[in-house]
């Protein structure tokens, strides 16, 4: 009764107190004016490859300004990822790792092997590169919110276009539009220990732009063991060498640390949500990133009807973890390269005109990997267990074409072939080498009607997505004659959806709403599920995803704003059995049938903005036999934002609060989790401040 309480007092506040919050003025980077959540005519956006407006795209695709998420803590993706439809995005321990899902893609993602601090099923980009591994694996080193000037995100499947691991696309974009140099000097703080500072640098030579960043941050963690660590620099440069052509380059770095609590017992989370497994402290587990990264990317113009784009990187890694009672180095070098080519034109005299465009891409990650024994504080031991090589090759090509005639009809069919290539040589057992392939056609098509400022659309497509190359280890018996899994083959998706967007105004005195509506069925085959707490994986026959998405952005008038988001799903498996039971009909794991946002703000006219959010979640099951659920959860936010213009720079400040309530409520879970260990606690009542002066 006591929470309900506490949740009905928090209701007033967020409503009466913070009734209207802000930090589109707090930390915002001189954001578009009529960019938003929601499509806006004129907005472009690279969801399909090329550069298009967000509005006559065929897709659920949805923009997020950095105005939206830079007065918080900026810590992970949730921050930007929150009013997206269709995205589940949690906090696993506060820190850098999340688990971010898209209509059911990527809920596997949290387990014993390596899933931390990585996701499944969803490619990520960052300017143009993509941060997603050749066998489908994102990690999120880079994936830093503190240069995006924006975030695009493409719910609708897109592996017709970027192959496999393509349920839904994320892409961080810098910005470049300033006119001259800059300095931005930062600093946040907050709760158990967070503090983040971070220098920008924009300069500009002649007529190229470019960007410097440095950051450190460190969390303390609320949960036992749950410390993380991290050094960034980005280095972005953006130049004209002609007025048809662009050379972009890019050049990061990092170091980080990362400690993980694990799971818990529904016991162990009502009793006592800060400590973590015992098991996982013993051994110390964690992680340890050292990774480069560099990038060139080159657009050409010819004439007004022919595109060229060309992007290359290479990216040496050195990975440490404590895992599974092992010590394990990793060595790798990751290098990748892409091509797309566009031409239109109008065709015959009927007023109809003609988009082809074709693509070819690859990316290779190979290296060493060194097991060791793990000594008695969790160090690396001097037995070495295993030497071996893993080495992983995705390249294919894409062809769309699209044909527009009239004002309002356009009709569009693409088609790829991807070609994944797996190779595992084993130095301390060579009778465990081998090699997998996997391959797929993907085709997709749609149809679009545009009304003015509104997009009508129904599109159906296939969907690919490989195991990731620490999914397809062997489960004993076979773990002694091959290093694959004979049981994983590639998910193979088909998803039908029909959706409305646009924006319009809602009659006199009361402003302007924008609006995102998507309905959607995924049938999916071989789906892949965690088995035996993540230590291995199995498929699923056939599963099946429906849900009906909603995202909306009302501005009544200049300072005030309302914006919602909601998804309602229904996730069950046809057809699915293993050796621990028939599991037809149940729900499937990891995926809330309800997810709710919304939040209020309003701009003072003394630089001052508040805001109040609220966030539902719905329960949900952590295993496939539906024993395990995770209840549902409302928990509250609101912050206060703070901007003006000195005689010596732009100054801005923000507080935020969240979980208001101080809610008990599950963050993630571990999909079929061993032990009845398949929950991890989400952080408590915190706080976070910030402030920025930019010269």
């Amino acid at each position: 009764m006591s929470r309900l309480i506490r949740a009905a007092c928090a209701v007033l506040v967020a409503v009466f107190v913070f009734c209207l919050p802000a930090p589109r003025a707090a930390f915002a980077q001189d954001a578009p004016a009529d960019t938003a959540v929601v499509p806006i005519p004129g907005v472009v956006v690279t969801g399909t490859r090329v550069p298009e407006s967000l509005l006559k795209i065929p897709a659920a695709v949805t923009l997020v300004p950095r105005g939206d998420f830079a007065g918080a803590r900026n810590i992970n993706l949730k921050d930007a990822l929150g009013f997206v439809p269709g995205v589940f995005t949690q906090s696993r321990s506060g820190a850098q790792d999340v688990r971010i899902t898209i209509r059911g893609f990527g809920a596997r993602g949290s387990g014993d092997r390596s899933n931390t601090g990585g996701t499944r099923g969803i490619r990520i980009l960052n300017d143009g590169l993509p941060l997603t591994e050749p066998d489908g694996r994102t990690s999120l080193d880079f994936a830093d919110l503190g240069n995006a000037d924006r975030v695009e995100v493409s719910r609708s499947n897109a592996s017709a276009l970027y192959g496999n691991a393509s349920g839904g696309v994320i892409h961080l974009r810098s910005s470049f539009d300033f006119d001259k140099a800059y300095f931005d000097v930062s600093g946040r703080g907050g709760s158990f220990g967070y503090h983040r500072e971070q220098g920008q640098v924009g300069f500009t030579i002649g007529k190229g732009r470019g960007t410097v960043l440095l950051q450190n941050s460190t969390f303390d963690g609320w949960r036992e063991h749950s410390m993380s660590t991290q050094v960034l620099g980005q280095a972005r440069f953006h130049v004209p060498l002609d007025d048809q052509t662009r050379l972009g380059i890019v050049l990061d770095g990092t170091s980080n640390l990362n400690r993980f609590p694990g799971a818990l017992t529904e016991a162990e989370m009502d009793s006592l949500p800060e400590m973590a497994n015992p098991t996982f402290v013993a051994r110390d587990e964690r992680r340890r990133n050292r990774i480069g990264r560099l990038g060139v990317t080159l657009d050409r113009q010819i004439e007004e009807k022919q595109a060229l784009s060309f992007a290359a990187f290479v990216e040496p890694k050195a990975l440490q973890r404590s895992e599974r009672n092992t010590f394990r180095d990793f060595t790798r070098y990751h290098v990748g390269g892409s091509a797309t080519y566009q031409l239109q034109g109008n065709l015959g005299s009927g007023g109809m005109h003609g988009v082809a465009t074709v693509g070819v891409d690859d990316q290779y990650q190979d290296g060493s990997q060194l097991f060791y024994n793990l000594t008695p504080d969790g160090g690396r031991g001097s037995t070495l267990t295993s030497n071996a090589r893993e080495g992983a090759n995705s390249g294919g090509g894409f062809v769309q074409g699209e044909l527009r005639w009239g004002e309002h009809w356009s009709v569009r069919a693409a088609a790829r072939y991807d070609l994944l290539h797996y190779i595992s040589e084993n130095h301390t057992n060579p009778t465990l080498d081998a090699t997998k392939n996997f391959d797929q056609w993907t085709p997709k098509g749609s149809v679009a009607y545009l009304m003015g400022n509104h997009t009508l659309y129904a599109a159906v497509g296939g969907g690919v997505e490989a195991p990731a190359f620490n999914e397809i280890n062997p489960p004993p018996p076979f773990d002694t004659t091959t290093s694959f899994n004979p049981f994983l083959e590639p998910m193979q998706s088909t998803s039908y959806e029909i959706g409305l967007k646009g924006s319009m105004g809602v009659g006199a005195n009361l402003g302007s709403l924008g609006y995102d509506v998507a309905v959607y069925q995924i049938d999916v085959t071989n789906d892949i599920i965690p088995f035996n707490g993540g230590a291995y994986f199995f498929t699923a026959g056939e599963t099946r995803r429906r849900g009906v998405e909603l995202g909306a952005d009302w501005r009544p008038n200049t300072p005030l704003r309302v914006r919602t988001t909601m998804a309602f799903t229904n996730n069950e498996y046809i057809t699915y059995s293993n050796n621990l039971g028939t599991f037809d009909g149940n729900e499937q794991a990891g995926l809330p049938a309800t997810t709710v946002t919304g939040a209020v703000s309003y701009a003072l006219p003394v630089g001052l903005s508040v805001e109040g959010r609220v966030e539902h979640v719905g329960s949900y099951f952590a295993d496939d036999a539906n024993t395990a659920e995770a209840d549902s959860y409302v928990i509250f936010g609101g912050s206060v934002g703070f901007e003006r213009n000195t005689s010596i720079g732009t100054l801005r400040a923000f507080v935020s609060g969240e979980n208001l309530s101080d809610e008990l409520y599950t963050s993630s879970v571990f999909i079929n989790g061993t032990g009845g260990r398949f929950y991890e606690p989400g952080l408590p009542q915190n706080w976070s401040f910030g402030a920025s002066i930019r010269f």
